[in-house]
């Protein structure tokens, strides 16, 4: 009976959990990417507070930077979002150009009719390109819903590097005096670990970014610098986004040029730059302080994505590197470090 108990209670708590993080929703995602925003600029913060300037203009300058580098990524990629948009026209015939060249080698190989390859793709077609204009409207609509959301996310940021002091403190007053040595040193690597991923997932984004375009330039692929900023900033969510982001370009060489050997080559050089992404660069860059357990990074990015959908994708994975490093100094709540991380001894 007791057993039962907890189970009842433990489940109550994960049910509470969830109903908290969706309907707080509005408030707790714009609140995460400020805070994660203002634990990245706070070394840059404490560097010019410690060169005597104000701490309030401290925190305005360490908010406007955030905002020219937010403002202006954003809005490059929505001035070429815009010209996509206005092009898609004359992709549908890019596409129907490459339909009817795949249609002719089948016909070639297996003696596949043009008509019933028609008949077939015509019931299909239409449903393709309605999900594919449906899924790019519901993405530049996110993004621009995250303009309309920027502001409130840098009065955040400036708030929390303007007050965190207090805030520390705040938190200081509920551990008692035998304890608050270790509570800072555990608030302390929870702000590294925000740090660390943080700006080396800017870092690896960057070097992928220059990767992309420099070859998107050299074959000449159209909305290089479209294709580029998406690329480098879908790849903020593990394992899904480098899928998406070098799957792009693929797909755009294969409709818009005119040699197949040319895109077959294109394709390899992007998969190449993605395995470099993945093994070398952020292994490197990003370090294994910060790694989770890969089975866990998927669940908090499936958990992220239904409970916030986009946003909870990005901000799960920080979350539940944070989480990681309490449970890593918390006697009783070990076990779910070890189960988090990557260790092979708890």
């Amino acid at each position: 009976m007791e057993k039962l108990t907890k189970i009842n209670k433990f489940l109550v708590f994960i049910l509470l959990g969830f109903a908290l993080l969706h309907y707080g929703a509005p408030f707790l995602i714009p609140f995460l990417f400020g805070a994660f925003l203002a634990s990245l600029m706070a070394p840059f913060c404490d560097l010019l507070e410690s060169i005597k300037i104000n701490r309030f203009i401290a925190s305005l300058i360490s908010t406007l930077i955030v905002f020219i580098v937010l403002g202006g990524i954003l809005f490059l990629f929505v001035f070429q979002a815009d010209q996509f948009v206005s092009d898609i026209g004359s992709i549908k015939e890019q596409l129907q150009e490459l339909m009817d060249s795949i249609e002719q080698k089948i016909t070639s190989i297996a003696n596949i009719t043009a008509e019933e390859q028609k008949k077939f793709w015509e019931e299909r077609s239409d449903q393709i390109l309605t999900r594919m204009e449906s899924l790019a409207t519901t993405f530049f609509g996110g993004i621009f819903n995250a303009l309309s959301g920027l502001l409130l996310i840098l009065i955040y940021v400036f708030l929390l590097l303007l007050f965190r002091e207090r805030i520390s403190r705040f938190f200081m007053m509920y551990i008692p005096e035998s304890k608050k040595a270790h509570a800072k040193e555990v608030l302390t690597k929870m702000s590294k670990v925000v740090y660390h991923y943080l700006w080396g997932r800017a870092k690896v984004m960057s070097i992928l970014g220059i990767m992309y375009y420099v070859t998107f330039l050299i074959f000449d692929l159209p909305y290089a610098l479209l294709l580029t900023i998406f690329g480098a900033l879908i790849t903020i969510i593990p394992y899904l986004g480098p899928l998406i982001s070098g799957l792009v370009p693929i797909v755009f060489s294969f409709l818009f040029f005119e040699s197949v050997p040319k895109a077959v080559i294109f394709s390899i050089i992007i998969m190449i730059e993605q395995l470099i992404e993945s093994y070398v660069l952020e292994p490197w860059i990003i370090g294994r302080e910060v790694k989770l357990n890969p089975l866990v990074v998927i669940v908090a990015i499936i958990i992220g994505g239904m409970v916030w959908g986009l946003a909870g994708m990005i901000l799960f994975v920080p979350l539940f590197a944070i989480l990681k490093i309490i449970s890593n100094n918390i006697t009783s709540l070990k076990p779910i470090g070890f189960l988090l991380g990557q260790n092979k001894h708890p």
